[in-house]
């Protein structure tokens, strides 16, 4: 990879001393903060042509760090920066692939992403916030998943309703019980030569990562296995991540509604921004050390 960039929405990033110190003359910082508002859990058509014109890359062969996982639905805006076929590998606590009518959403733009000409499969490792479970997951984008256009490989096991009947259907990775099996179902599911990998920190243990969004239990070790493996085998045309703490505030009363309901209370509560910084800048620099940045 040839950089790092830091589209600073939240100063979730650029407050974290060590990593900024130690990749130094790597980093490239652009100020996105009039977005902060307008961008947090979901946006316009109208404001996101604005972002993505923001966003636009010089060299799209990046490690992009987008603070808050409430930004996440602008990697949208760094996929569609890619012209040749790639596979999407993406860690994430929630699978972000409800239909829409919200097209700009944290939580519906992968269902945008599996529409993208460039996005040949999407694989999505982590999946422990329940979202998949039961009558739940006919609320996502089932119809790729049936098309094999998404893989789906929850951490820990979910009981899916994947069809119409009341049939249930055992998900699971493989890398909990036998890592290397894990390892290779994942290099298995990629299907083409190009890859972009985006990790929202939420899929990690509290101890890997401090968000604002309720945790799964992938150990940030795994994670980094993952990565490293992909980057051996395939080549990495660009990378993301997101989940950097910042407390959720908004303008909107309609924001405010969304995210209460949406985010389990533990995940409300003001958190230590010290210990966020602490915890969070040793995790961008690990994955950022496994994407190849020394």
């Amino acid at each position: 990879m040839n950089g790092i960039t830091i589209l600073d929405f939240d100063q979730s990033v650029s407050s974290q001393a060590e990593f900024l110190q130690k990749f130094r003359t790597k980093i490239t910082m652009k100020s996105m903060a009039s977005f902060k508002h307008t961008l947090r859990l979901w946006c316009s058509p109208k404001d996101f042509n604005k972002a993505r014109a923001a966003m636009r890359l010089q060299d799209v062969n990046q490690f992009t760090l987008l603070g808050s996982g409430d930004f996440h639905h602008l990697t949208l805006a760094l996929l569609e920066q890619h012209q040749k076929p790639l596979t999407l590998v993406l860690f994430d606590n929630h699978p972000d692939w409800i239909r829409p009518p919200h097209q700009y959403h944290c939580g519906t733009w992968v269902y945008a992403a599996a529409r993208l000409p460039q996005i040949a499969r999407i694989v999505i490792i982590g999946l422990e916030s329940g979202d998949l479970a039961g009558k739940k997951f006919l609320t996502g984008d089932f119809v790729s998943f049936e098309q094999e256009k998404i893989v789906l490989l929850p951490y820990s096991l979910v009981e899916a309703q994947v069809g119409v009947s009341n049939q249930l259907v055992s998900l699971q990775s493989k890398l909990k019980l036998d890592f290397k099996a894990g390892i290779q179902e994942i290099m298995d599911a990629i299907v083409t030569e190009d890859v972009y990998i985006s990790i929202d920190k939420d899929c990690l243990r509290q101890e890997d990562a401090v968000t604002n969004w309720e945790h799964g239990s992938l150990p940030l070790d795994t994670v980094i296995d993952c990565i490293k493996t992909i980057n051996t085998l395939y080549s990495i045309v660009g990378a993301d991540t997101v989940g950097d703490y910042s407390a959720p505030t908004f303008f909107s009363p309609f924001k405010w509604i969304g995210s209460w309901l949406d985010r389990p209370a533990n995940a409300l509560l003001m958190k230590s921004q010290l210990k966020a910084k602490q915890v969070n800048s040793l995790a961008n620099i690990k994955l950022a050390n496994a994407l190849g940045f020394a």
